[in-house]
């Protein structure tokens, strides 16, 4: 990958293009150290401090080993009792270290309190898990809800149900949906409806308990928080959209619990905590208690119950239990990157298109097996640093998806083009049922170790730099294994791509290219 020099962090100089350009180098490295913290808790490598999100740029990485999330900066005194403790000889040294990474193939960081994850492999299962979570929670906890689409039908009724007995049962829920033009149109293309009014009638039945807030900006995000102020607080995220419409339509998500793993969640998609007024829970300056002169003093403590979780110190114990949160998150629209998406993004910030690289241009990995809803030509560069350096791919994409079929097929035939063929790096499948899934599956044929990244951001290039996305760079062995089975079970399903599977019209293909 292109390295760049370092910006200094004091104030920018130049043009505005050349301030933007700075930004977006600073944003490009924090992502890049982020995503190395998370692989680097289980495999070891190079890694940052934990916290460091606004570390002044220009310092220099700490090497592994100094100062990384496994091996977390230490205090003055730990420092000093190091130097007056006799070090083990070096041959218990080693056996102390290889019985250490043994334990972690095993059960993921010794000192991790991050509970391992769990797979979700359809939309029944996902749908049940987030209703139960839901009905567990309890008078004082949180629910944080956030969907693309939110379509009629039965499974979604229960989703609404256990929501409003939640708030009768006093738990906060914070709902939002995406009413952005961009979901408009695709309805509209679609012929789909959304049930936003559901939520707005929800807001005004429980208004001491209820907000929802409808996204201007698009956001393609899916989760659900339940914040527990008594209990392990749990989330369910990834790339289920909520209607019986996507039933029978393959896709993944992932449920996670505890502290620190929700509470980076929750770091990723609504930034760093902003306390509140707990009169004003729709955002205020804090109240400065002027007897004390300082703005962590605050007279009157946040509202919302999981706030204090969604800080740099969850986010780094989440990266050293092997799961660690990218995230796009626009804040405004520019009408010249809707224009042209492919060079330019709404102002914000997207970590996503970043660590999605940093997966491919991993030399841990030599073995990659995608399963892609929607592909574009961003899509394929995405996939290109892997391929480029001599690893493999297996590519799973839907045979008829909803939208997009011809950029589909333009961007396939682009790829093997390049890099197929009878003995190619890529072996592309078809399948025949709607496969809605973003999940990337990163192997090394000669350590056996594994890293999985699942999510909701597809392989498109307003993806990338205009909707709001989350996704997850999980690198436990239990979910990666099942990960692994599952996407074995669906090449098995699937069929080789021919000749025909490439076919697609002009300008069609491009026109579908723009608008996705």
């Amino acid at each position: 990958m292109a390295s760049h020099a370092l910006v200094s962090s004091g104030s920018a100089r130049g043009s505005p293009w050349t301030q933007t350009l700075a930004r977006g180098r600073r944003s490009k490295r924090a992502s890049h150290k982020r995503y190395q913290t998370t692989v680097t808790a289980l495999f070891g490598g190079r890694a940052s401090n934990p916290g460091e999100e606004n570390q002044a740029v220009g310092t220099k990485w700490t090497p592994f080993g100094a100062g990384s999330l496994a091996n977390p900066t230490r205090t003055a005194k730990a420092t000093f009792a190091d130097s007056v403790t006799v070090p083990l000889p070096p041959d218990e040294m080693i056996a102390a270290r290889r019985r250490r990474v043994a334990t972690r193939k095993n059960t993921g960081s010794p000192t991790s309190k991050v509970p391992p994850v769990r797979l979700l492999t359809s939309y029944d299962q996902t749908v049940a898990t987030i209703v139960e979570e839901i009905n567990r929670t309890a008078s004082g906890d949180r629910v944080e809800f956030s969907v693309y689409v939110l379509e009629p039908g039965e499974s979604t009724e229960r989703v609404l149900d256990a929501m409003r007995r939640a708030a009768r049962r006093g738990v906060r829920v914070d709902a939002s949906l995406d009413c952005s033009a961009v979901s408009s149109f695709t309805r509209w293309c679609e012929g789909t409806a959304t049930l936003a009014s559901e939520l707005v009638e929800m807001e005004k039945r429980f208004p001491d308990t209820v907000t929802f807030t409808p996204r201007k900006i698009p956001t393609h995000a899916k989760y659900v928080m339940c914040h527990r102020a008594n209990s392990v607080s749990t989330a369910v995220f990834g790339g289920v959209n909520i209607g019986d419409r996507f039933k029978p339509w393959r896709d993944f998500a992932i449920r996670a619990e505890g502290s620190a793993a929700v509470g980076a969640l929750s770091l990723g998609v609504n930034g760093s905590l902003q306390t509140i007024d707990s009169k004003d829970t729709r955002g205020s300056t804090p109240k400065i208690d002027t007897r004390i002169g300082n703005p962590y003093f605050l007279r009157k403590k946040p509202r919302t119950v999981g706030s204090r979780h969604r800080n740099a110190g969850a986010d780094a114990e989440a990266r050293r239990g092997g799961v660690g949160f990218f995230t796009n998150r626009p804040n405004g629209w520019s009408v010249l990157a809707w224009a042209f998406p492919r060079f330019a993004r709404f102002p914000g910030r997207f970590d996503v298109y970043p660590a999605l690289i940093d997966l491919m241009d991993d030399t841990r990995w030599d073995r990659y097996t995608v399963a892609a809803a929607y592909v574009d030509r961003c899509g394929v560069d995405v996939l290109t640093p892997a391929l480029a350096r001599g690893a493999k791919m297996t590519l799973v994409m839907p045979r008829n998806p909803n939208v997009y079929h011809d950029a589909n097929r333009k961007a396939l035939k682009r790829l093997m083009d390049t890099y197929g063929g009878e003995n190619g790096q890529v072996r592309a499948y078809m399948c025949d049922d709607m496969l809605h899934a973003k999940v990337f599956l990163a192997e090394s044929s000669t350590t056996g170790e594994s890293a999985a990244m699942i999510g909701s951001c597809n392989l498109k290039q307003r993806s990338f730099g205009q909707f709001a996305e989350l996704n997850a760079l999980i690198v436990q062995p239990s979910c990666t294994r099942q990960l692994e089975k599952e996407l074995a079970k669906l090449v098995s399903e699937s069929e080789l791509v021919v000749e025909s599977d490439m076919r697609f019209s002009e300008p069609k293909a491009t026109i579908e290219e723009w608008l996705g």
